[in-house]
């Protein structure tokens, strides 16, 4: 009985340990705020033009013309958006259209080769008849 306890003693014990550890392993500060970088908090920013660290302004650039494109393209006329659909669809249209057409054309051509191939073995055929003939008589 006193070595069961001890073992489920022991095992809690352990437990305890690790979900403390777990909860301390982040370490002061990590974690808390993914929104800007390590070490916002402290300091005074030197050299700095915006709030954005020198060496990320030019990413920080591209992000901003990124999103004033989406905002552009977002305040497109439906009727602009509705006459880009009707092309991109009329071009699909025509995709399908031609990859009907050539797939007709390689049926047709494999329709052609296979009547070529089968009068080739006809003519063998013929031919090797035509020498089994000539042996017979001589």
């Amino acid at each position: 009985m006193d070595k069961k306890f001890i073992k489920v003693l022991f095992i809690a014990c352990l437990s305890f340990v690790f979900a403390f550890s777990f909860a301390f392993a982040q370490g002061k500060g990590k974690g808390q705020n993914k929104d800007r970088p390590p070490g916002w908090d402290q300091g005074e920013k030197k050299g700095w033009q915006s709030d954005v660290p020198p060496g990320q302004e030019k990413k920080d650039k591209k992000q901003k013309n990124k999103s004033q494109n989406k905002q552009k393209n977002k305040s497109k006329s439906k009727m602009e958006q509705e006459i880009e659909d009707n092309d991109t669809e009329a071009t699909a249209e025509k995709v399908n259209k031609n990859a009907e057409k050539e797939s007709e054309k390689k049926v047709k051509e494999a329709e052609l080769e296979k009547g070529e191939q089968e009068a080739k073995l006809k003519n063998k055929k013929e031919k090797s008849k035509a020498n089994a003939k000539q042996k017979k008589s001589k």
